[in-house]
């Protein structure tokens, strides 16, 4: 199935983050905005982070994660499948040529899309906030700027107008953006590179906690993504709401189970 891809920018409308979440709710069947932009915010974050995480953990050049710069993959229940790099839009002569580059995504978006993505009106979150200065846009060697710097002035545009748009908190977003780190780490095989990113990101971003259990090693989760209140769901094995000794079983139950 073929699937839209939009500019980063997107994320900065809160019409089309309505759309989005509103979409997530009809997937998991709530109506509560807050329950359905908290997934949708899980599922967002970790795709957002998860080329950045990869590149911390085996060394290799990361993308730059200014919203200008990259586009998003829309799953049909509105959440966020991937993020990928897109070249500045002077390399595009033509729509078929932007979709050839955008490769087995459907190019439902016109290079006039494209190019005037980084010229929509100022919305909440979209100008001055933690993290966003003078230095986003711009090439890391340009301006000394870290990619982990670059990714908070992502994160930092982002965060408060999911907020607006769903009724979580800000301080709840972040720490949902920490756990993925911490999780996205752990997929790539060094747990290190989470601390590593989250040190250079800062700002408001927790550091990403961990606990062995048994032969494994889990997130020590400091975010809830309220998949609880969904109706017929149940609290996740290592959701942060549990009893600590509670959680601890299960997850032992869990890692013993390989």
């Amino acid at each position: 199935m073929s699937r839209a891809a939009v500019p980063g920018t997107e994320l900065l409308d809160p019409r089309w983050l309505e759309d989005r979440i509103s979409e997530m709710g009809i997937s998991w069947g709530t109506g509560d905005a807050r329950v359905s932009g908290t997934l949708w915010w899980c599922m967002a974050a970790s795709s957002l982070i998860a080329p950045i995480v990869e590149a911390f953990a085996t060394g290799s050049a990361a993308m730059d994660p200014a919203l200008e710069h990259i586009a998003c993959e829309i799953r049909p229940d509105g959440g966020i499948e991937r993020v990928f790099p897109v070249p500045g839009i002077g390399e595009f002569d033509d729509l078929e040529m932007a979709g050839s580059i955008l490769g087995d995504i459907a190019a439902d978006v016109t290079v006039g899309e494209w190019a005037g993505a980084g010229e929509r009106p100022s919305t909440p979150g979209a100008g001055a906030g933690p993290g966003a200065d003078s230095c986003c846009g711009a090439a890391p060697d340009e301006h000394g700027c870290s990619i982990g710097h670059r990714l908070r002035v992502s994160l930092s545009r982002v965060i408060p107008v999911v907020a607006q748009v769903s009724g979580a908190s800000v301080p709840s977003l972040w720490a949902i953006v920490a756990d993925a780190i911490g999780n996205r780490a752990l997929d790539a095989g060094d747990q290190d590179a989470a601390a590593r990113l989250a040190h250079e990101v800062a700002g408001r971003l927790p550091v990403p906690r961990f606990s062995d259990i048994g032969s494994r090693t889990f997130v020590r989760r400091i975010s809830c993504c309220l998949v609880f209140e969904v109706p017929g769901s149940e609290m996740c094995t290592s959701c942060p709401k549990r009893p600590a000794a509670q959680r601890e079983k299960l997850l032992y139950e869990l890692a013993t189970r390989g």
